[in-house]
């Protein structure tokens, strides 16, 4: 049997319904650690040299740790704010439709995803390598927790430590030098697409960027049971603030359009001219610690354009 029909056997096993097999056996060779995560306890190798991601959350973490992944899922585009380093990867499936087959020809040591994302999968990947998910939202600060784990899993712990001291020290700088102070202004964060019109609220990724730097939230927007709300066109005061942030992803909504809406104009944040457009790649798909750092980014450059 060629290589080629030992990985469509595999492949046909693992289709087959894998959740009465274990996960795969390391070899005994290989030195390995325990790492738990959101879906339990698994054994990886000490120094994984062939990580496939499933998202973008991993690949922003496998990327500022200093990994470069054999394998990924395929976006609309590449993440811009991840640079060179996200484009050219083997790419394995489309988002949350990966191929068991193209992963398992790539013979990974280590596989690292989203639960919120794969979760019906996960048996089956965790038959092809090592796997290990994290929740998935980055919803309450989780998503430090979370890279965190992914640095844990890529035995790189210590560095992760390190870019988050830098990130926490970041935060502390900008909330000092912003101006008016954040503790005296309202932001909305909120995207118009075709699945209506949501804000995110104070827990979702870009929520707790917001509160950690102190700037309030409308009461809508405060809701700490949920990470998303969504808002009819009628109401007027949930997607309101002192300064809106419009997320935009390729076709939803632009600033332009935004504005000019006979609704969205009436908007406080609007007739003062206090709308900022960022990119939905950082401020809700990233959820890791190089988006965190754009989103600073962005957040400095609102707060000093419309001053």
């Amino acid at each position: 049997m060629n290589s080629s029909d030992a990985i469509g056997l595999l492949t046909v096993v693992l289709l087959a319904g894998c959740q009465q097999y274990p996960e795969v056996p390391l070899d005994p060779s290989v030195p390995s650690r325990s790492v738990t995560h959101v879906m339990g306890t698994t054994e990886v190798p000490v120094d994984p040299q062939r990580v496939v991601v499933l998202d973008i959350t991993p690949l922003d973490a496998a990327i500022a740790l200093g990994i470069e992944p054999i394998g990924t899922i395929s976006y609309s585009r590449a993440p811009d704010y991840l640079g060179d380093k996200a484009s050219g990867l083997e790419i394995v499936g489309l988002f949350n439709q990966p191929s068991l087959e193209k992963i398992l020809s790539l013979k990974p040591d280590l596989i690292l995803g989203v639960r919120s994302v794969s979760e019906g999968l996960y048996p089956k990947l965790s038959r092809i390598a090592p796997t290990v998910f994290i929740d998935g939202f980055g919803s309450n600060w989780d998503w430090q927790n979370n890279f965190r784990i992914y640095a844990d899993a890529l035995n790189q712990s210590e560095q992760a430590e390190e870019l988050l001291a830098d990130y926490q020290q970041q935060v502390e700088i900008l909330k000092a030098s912003l101006t008016p102070s954040p503790e005296s202004l309202t932001t909305s964060v909120v995207l118009d697409g075709r699945f209506g019109f949501i804000a995110h609220t104070s827990t979702s990724f870009s929520g707790a960027i917001l509160q950690e730097l102190g700037f309030k939230r409308n009461s809508a927007q405060s809701d700490k049971s949920q990470s998303f709300i969504r808002i009819s066109r009628e109401d007027l005061d949930s997607p309101d603030g002192d300064v809106l942030f419009l997320i935009h992803y390729p076709n939803t909504t632009t600033k332009e359009e935004f504005v000019s809406d006979r609704l969205w104009s009436k908007l406080n944040a609007v007739q003062q001219n206090a709308v900022c457009e960022v990119r939905g790649e950082t401020w809700a798909a990233g959820r890791s610690i190089l988006a965190a750092n754009e989103v600073l980014k962005d957040i400095e450059t609102c707060i000093d354009q419309i001053n």
